[in-house]
């Protein structure tokens, strides 16, 4: 399999996300990632400013024993075979626990937010294109007049699609049969 998905954070709220668990090893690597920090960002920490890069999280063990339902060994263990492994860097001090996800941008999409906006955009814009045909159709078709008998018609016809192309259809009819019974 090729490619990638993209998952949004807000997946973490869903309640099957949230429910009471055991994590795997596979769930807490996951939640590292999600976790992440998906933009450069400052804030105070135990009376220090500290600035948090994207790809980076501030957290504890305690947290995430309780987070993953670990134990502080498990989860200790767990950290240093992904930090042995490439996929992290662990700066431990007696406050806090930074992780850092390597190759962050591998998994999240480098120009992420950039192609959100764009495909958002484009989203709008066909979205936009499709109901200004769907108005300019049935403006379309509030405009037509149509004759008593096709009325009539259109009343028992059972597949009412497009009134005007039926109408097409039905005046194309009755032309070939005026010409062709005038002979």
């Amino acid at each position: 399999m090729r490619g990638w998905i993209s998952w949004h954070r807000q997946i973490m709220n869903h309640w099957l996300y949230k429910e009471k668990r055991v994590f795997s090893r596979y769930e807490a690597w996951l939640d590292i990632v999600m976790l992440a920090n998906h933009q450069d960002a400052r804030f105070v920490f135990g009376g220090e400013l500290v600035e948090v890069v994207r790809g980076q999280k501030i957290t504890s063990i305690r947290q995430l024993c309780d987070r993953w339902g670990w134990s502080n060994t498990k989860v200790k263990n767990f950290l240093k075979l992904l930090e042995d492994d490439g996929m992290i860097v662990v700066n431990s001090d007696t406050k806090k626990t930074l992780i850092t996800v390597e190759k962050y941008d591998f998994f999240q999409g480098q120009d992420d937010a950039e192609a959100t906006r764009k495909r958002h955009a484009s989203d709008a814009e066909t979205t936009q294109k499709h109901t200004n045909n769907n108005v300019n159709k049935v403006n379309k078709e509030k405009k037509e007049t149509y004759t008593p008998q096709f009325d009539e018609f259109w009343s028992v016809y059972p597949r009412k699609a497009s009134k005007a192309d039926t109408a097409k259809a039905w005046n194309a009819l009755i032309k070939y049969r005026r010409d062709h019974d005038s002979n």
